[in-house]
Parts: structure tokens; sequence; C-alpha cells
């Protein structure tokens, strides 16, 4: 298997944590594994990686395509970051973490690869699932079954950041009967939003299923209890770094680190955040609006 997701920031992050050979790290979003691997390689034996994902598609792929590198000390475990602390203490693990990395938002194999999951906008004859833990019990069609109108243009424009949510949601309801996959939706979402609207640069379709994924998924309540979790668990000295992709997570972020430095509990390591580099941004488009923010606890 190739790999196709490049790592945002891949440099600026792993400098980020100040890696000691003998410490103990965890990458809450192994993702495709370009950061858990890089995090690995400057460990010693006596260090120690904790990668997890939610994602057992992930888990699989980086599996194999690691799988001659692969040591006792890089454990790979199925979960939720949110659950990082239950974690630790169901593999025995008796070590204060030194740093710990999350990559917020999609890989690229999910977007290219979604295993029949519906994440991209592109995929017309995907179903609308979009969860990354197919454990979960409620797809994206679900919320559009179940959520009233109003309900429906509240999460697009809460989520989505969305203009025309309340147009998207009135056409989704008088047509739920007919909405199965993602063509479907991405049809009726080109129907209500207005052709004359110049400022609309991108794919009518991207916020509203960024605003799905994000509610399937309970992205942003999960950032907030993996912040909590990670910044209660961290080695004193430890360091916390977040890479973001779009505004609602990054203000959780920023708002954390400055409660966190402000009540004297910890320092950010940068004044404001890291961005990609122009040369970064060229090869990889993707990375365009990610920022990487490090808290480190005093």
């Amino acid at each position: 298997m190739d790999k196709i997701h490049i790592p945002v920031l891949l440099n600026e992050s792993i400098d980020s944590l100040d890696i000691k050979p003998n410490g103990f790290y965890i990458d809450g979003t192994l993702g495709d594994g370009g950061h858990s691997y890089e995090i690995f390689k400057k460990l010693s034996p006596e260090g120690l990686l904790l990668s997890i994902d939610q994602d057992q598609h992930a888990i699989e792929f980086v599996k194999d395509y690691y799988k001659d590198s692969l040591q006792p000390n890089w454990k790979i475990i199925k979960s939720n970051f949110a659950k990082l602390d239950e974690v630790i203490k169901e593999n025995n693990i008796q070590r204060l973490p030194d740093g710990i990395l999350l990559d917020i938002g999609l890989s690229s194999r999910q977007l290219e690869e979604s295993h029949n999951r519906g994440f991209s906008y592109l995929e017309s004859s995907e179903p609308l699932d979009m969860r990354m833990d197919q454990t979960l019990g409620v797809t994206a069609k679900d919320l559009l079954t179940v959520f009233s109108e109003k309900e429906l243009a509240d999460i697009f424009y809460k989520y989505g950041e969305e203009r025309y949510s309340y147009r998207i949601a009135k056409e989704i309801k008088k047509n739920i009967s007919n909405i199965n996959t993602v063509g479907d939706l991405t049809r009726l979402i080109y129907k209500a939003v207005p052709a004359a609207d110049n400022s609309i640069t991108k794919n009518p379709s991207r916020r509203v299923f960024q605003a799905l994924r994000i509610v399937v998924n309970d992205e942003l309540g999960s950032l907030q209890k993996v912040l909590d979790k990670s910044f209660e668990i961290l080695n004193q000295n430890g360091r916390l770094s977040v890479i973001t992709f779009h505004s609602l997570e990054d203000r959780i972020v920023k708002n954390f680190n400055l409660e966190k430095s402000r009540s004297g509990e910890g320092s950010l390591l940068f004044s404001k955040y890291i961005a990609p580099t122009d040369e970064e941004r060229i090869s990889n488009p993707r990375s365009a609006s990610a920022k990487l923010r490090t808290l480190i606890k005093k």
C-alpha cells in the first residue's frame, strides 16, 4: 500500500515536542503514521510511543506499512483520543507523558479511500455515513432524517459557518426521502445555494459536509475533553502540541492555552502559532489553513 497522506507541519510539530530519547510520547491521531514514525525514530529502546486512532482502517494501514519498523515500545491502540487516560490505564503504562501531539481533522487517505463512509463530497456514490469509528451508532443520514429543519440549519451555521444554512436545511427536509448518497446531498446543496453568489469560490458542499462530520463524531466535544485530559496527565515541563485546520478547532485550542498560561499552570511555546511555509502550502495545498500551537506544563 502506498502512502497518501502528507504529514502537515511535520518538522515544526516534532521540534515542538523537544523529544527526549528515553521519554514517553503520545500521538493521539495516528492517521497514516507520519508524525508517529518521526517521533518513534527519535526514541531509544527505553522510550515509549503510544499512538491512538479511532479509525480501524488507519491502524491496519500503519501496522502493514511500518511492519518492519514496529517494536514493543511503539504501541498502537484503537480508541478515541478523548479516552487517552483510559488507554494508558488499560495498557498498564506507569509513566507520565513528556509530550502529546494531536493532528485534528481528516487525513488525505480518509478523503481518498473513505471505505464507503462518504467523507468527501466528491464521492457521489458513497452513503452518507461519515463515522470515523463505524461502531458508533449515528450516521450523517440519521442526522438529516431526525433533526428538524431549524436544527439542521443551526448545525450548518455553527459548525460549517454556512451562510445559506436555512436554504440548504429547507431543501434537505423537503427531499429527505430521496437523500441516500453523497451525490444526492450535494445536488440539493447546489440547488439551494444561489449560483449568482460570486463569493463562493469552493464547492458549496464543503461546509455542510464539515458540519455533519463534526457532529457525527462529536469532534469539538472530543477535542475539549482531550485537551483537559492531556494537560492533566502531562509530566512537568511536558508539551501539548495541537495542529488544527479550521477556526472552530483553533478557537478551542487557543482559548485553552491562554487559560492555562494566564493561570500560571502552563506557558506558550509560541507567542501566536506556527503556520506552514509557502513551500509547504504549494507542495501540500491541504496544509494551507493549518495552525500549530504548543503549551508547556509548568
